[in-house]
């Protein structure tokens, strides 16, 4: 396989990898998530975050992903990019690193958004804790 070929093929496997890792990590926290929500907060609440929370993992993904450039201080043309395959691989490897940071960071986003909305949302009337009566 030349370079510029394996060029084309690593990138977009990396995309595919990058989306799949996004939605991976939504199908791992989405039940407990969700969860969370319906037992804090009223209904609208609950339905905007539920929404908001595939794109707010997935989009960070594919950011990470694009966010590396192949051009360089010394790689500024095409032909230079595609000369070596190490330098290629290397590229690859500090997409998936961004990627991975960059849904690190989301899911430490959606923490916080958490901590925020058990805090300071109303909590829901039918889940009201009540002390038991002295016996």
């Amino acid at each position: 396989m030349t370079n510029e070929r394996y060029l084309i093929a690593s990138y977009f496997v990396c995309a595919a990898l990058s989306a799949a890792l996004g939605t991976l990590v939504y199908f791992f926290l989405q039940r407990s998530f969700g969860k969370v929500l319906d037992a804090t907060s009223g209904k609208r609440l609950s339905s905007i975050l539920k929404t908001l929370f595939p794109c707010g993992l997935l989009i960070p993904a594919l950011l990470g992903f694009v966010s590396i450039s192949y051009r360089g201080c010394e790689r500024t043309t095409y032909a230079q990019i595609v000369q070596s395959r190490r330098y290629l691989v290397e590229k690859n490897q500090e997409q998936i690193s961004s990627v991975l940071l960059t849904i690190l960071v989301a899911v430490l986003f959606w923490n916080v958004v958490l901590f925020f909305v058990l805090k300071y949302a109303p909590k829901r009337a039918d889940e009201s804790i009540t002390e038991p009566s002295p016996d």
